[in-house]
């Protein structure tokens, strides 16, 4: 498996689990060669750090919000590629992947509190795993779409940003599929800033769990939902079996 090649199918299925997976074992790392003292996953950091760390989280929240509420939330956490729909306008004018560029400025933000060089090891890891699976995704679009996506992606970058124009800043910018979908991430953002004041990352960890709790929620009930629409559809009549005594009743009836 080459480094910068498109992404297995199992490594698009699994990216979520293994994106989360990251922060413990960053934490671990870091623990591990001497970085603190206390918890394992509660590192000591300054007021400016903690500052800078929600900036970034801050920054790549409204993108990944904007995204997904242009998506949706069942397209954004979907276990497979969707290539039904080719969106160009709002976000993915600005950039072709504002929801991996917004993962990837929230993860340097957890990545800012243990320290410069295991934040520029944290975002060079991600970045190549992002582009990974980024490469997966386009090779889908670029199958169904072909000349249109080859000409969408020379006109808008893979990550640094196009330059700004009208028809790029418009919504919906915000809702409430855009936050559910985003319940990790900004459970996260508000767990940066409440670690922030209190000057540990003891908060992020509550604040993720809800942020959890709130998509599972989300999931379940969407689940639940789906299965009674399916419940509730009108299926085709099935043909009335054949009773031979019923028939020649009602053919005496007729012949009565």
């Amino acid at each position: 498996m080459r480094l910068f090649e498109s992404a297995q199918p199992w490594e698009y299925r699994w990216r979520i689990p293994l994106l989360f997976l990251t922060q413990p074992l960053l934490s671990a790392i870091h623990y591990s060669l001497g970085g603190f003292h206390g918890a394992w996953y509660t590192p000591e950091f300054s007021l400016q750090v903690g500052l800078t760390a929600t900036a970034f989280a801050g920054c790549g929240l409204a993108l990944r919000v904007w995204g997904t509420s242009y998506l949706t939330a069942p397209v954004v956490i979907g276990l497979t590629a969707r290539t039904d729909r080719l969106i160009v306008d709002g976000p993915f004018a600005l950039v072709r992947n504002p929801l991996y560029l917004g993962t990837l400025l929230i993860f340097a933000g957890f990545g800012t509190f243990f320290g410069w060089p295991y934040l520029l090891a944290f975002v060079v890891f991600h970045w190549v795993r992002s582009s990974r699976v980024i490469r997966y995704e386009e090779s889908m679009l670029r199958r169904e779409w072909r000349q249109q996506f080859e000409g969408y992606c020379r006109a808008v970058p893979r990550w640094i940003p196009n330059s700004l124009h009208r028809h790029v800043l418009q919504g919906p910018y915000v809702t409430v599929d855009g936050l559910v979908g985003n319940a990790v991430f900004v459970g996260m953002f508000v767990g940066f800033a409440v670690s922030t004041w209190w000057g540990t990352l003891d908060p992020l960890v509550l604040f993720e769990a809800l942020g959890w709790g709130v998509a599972l929620w989300a999931l379940l009930r969407s689940q639940a939902a789906k299965r009674q629409s399916l419940k509730f559809q009108s299926p085709h009549r099935p043909a009335r079996p054949l009773d031979p005594d019923r028939d020649l009743a009602d053919q005496s009836r007729r012949a009565g």
